[in-house]
């Protein structure tokens, strides 16, 4: 699902497919696995798509939750090039009409409103299970590819591997390779700038399923505790320094330092933050589910303090999860975070 859009041809050396457009001076460029229709394109499935339409202009829509970055000035758009110039957030939408300047409005009810009240930890554990299984079902309702989970021990995978159990849908397992996979043209220039596309063969025709997103999405992101904490005046660097062992024990020592200072963040940044840290999409015929991205999953932020602290350091709710849907995968759960990643894991 990228694309290169410019009022301008170019010789783009990614093996992408052209389009010109019949009404207007767009070219296209594309990867592989797009329906091309006489006034549109369109690729994705059900959770994450983008359609670009050039009937008149150029309009640029997606699902609400965007997956990838769009970059842009006046002349091109692409959501992998991005010396295209300045970057959209993910609450903006653009378009070109015939006077050829792009247009940005912004999605003013994109963040949802928070209250003062805390939620306990069984309240999360059912907004996490619920955001699971709708974008789960909802995905598998319309899907009539092969689906491929990697036989990983880290929480995220695991909790979404369960859920697939509880679901009764049908998935193939994989191990990734010993060695660092060769990818596309496409595939590596992604991969510098976004570390997602370096942990992923790319499997032709087919859904892999990831455990991306489980950090920032379901309070386990060092940084982003620590700014929720500090609005509650509690040291997230104090509650690692009082537990000997726990599941993210090892992981928040790269964030120490940077945990040190008191945070001023707001609700409303830390959801743009969240909301805006992209990490992989489709590419070329391989598809991507990763289910831990719901609009939901940002009430999370009014988790009562405990359920934080036990998310943040052990993966208690994320645990839930596994022990609800499928206990029988807590028996194949790392001891720490990225413990048995593949040695060309980056991190």
């Amino acid at each position: 699902m990228n694309f290169y859009c410019s009022h301008i041809e170019k010789n783009l050396d990614f093996n992408l497919q052209t389009i010109k457009s019949p009404n207007s001076d767009w070219f296209l460029y594309l990867d592989d696995g797009w329906t091309i229709s006489e006034d549109h394109v369109y690729k994705g499935i059900e959770s994450n798509w983008c359609r670009i339409d050039f009937r008149e202009g150029l309009r640029i829509t997606t699902n609400k939750l965007r997956d990838f970055p769009i970059y842009y000035n006046d002349t091109c758009v692409s959501n992998f090039l991005y010396t295209c110039g300045t970057q959209l957030p993910t609450d903006g939408t653009i378009y070109w009409n015939k006077n050829k300047k792009p247009i940005i409005s912004y999605n003013t009810n994109f963040y949802p409103t928070t209250n003062r009240k805390h939620l306990t930890f069984n309240e999360c554990n059912n907004i996490l299970l619920e955001s699971l299984v709708e974008n789960i079902e909802t995905f598998a309702k319309q899907n009539s590819k092969p689906i491929y989970i990697p036989f990983q021990y880290g929480i995220d995978s695991l909790a979404v591997r369960s859920v697939f159990d509880f679901l009764k849908i049908d998935y193939e397992l994989f191990v990734l390779p010993k060695t660092k996979p060769t990818l596309s043209k496409l595939g590596n220039w992604l991969s510098k700038k976004y570390w997602g596309f370096a942990q992923i063969n790319e499997i032709k025709n087919a859904v892999v399923v990831t455990g991306f997103h489980g950090d920032e999405w379901v309070l386990r992101n060092p940084y982003y505790v620590h700014a929720l904490l500090s609005q509650r005046n509690i040291s997230i660097t104090e509650e690692f320094d009082k537990i000997k062992d726990c599941y993210m024990k090892q992981y928040f020592e790269k964030y120490r330092t940077k945990c040190n200072t008191k945070c001023d963040l707001t609700i409303k940044s830390l959801m743009s933050q969240i909301c805006n840290d992209l990490q992989i999409w489709h590419l070329n015929n391989t598809y991507f589910l990763s289910p831990l991205k719901h609009k939901n999953l940002l009430q999370l932020l009014r988790a009562d303090t405990n359920t934080i602290i036990e998310q943040a350091t052990d993966a208690t709710l994320s645990k839930s999860i596994i022990e609800e849907c499928n206990r029988d995968n807590l028996k194949l759960l790392d001891k720490l975070k990225n413990q048995d990643d593949p040695i060309w894991f980056p991190h």
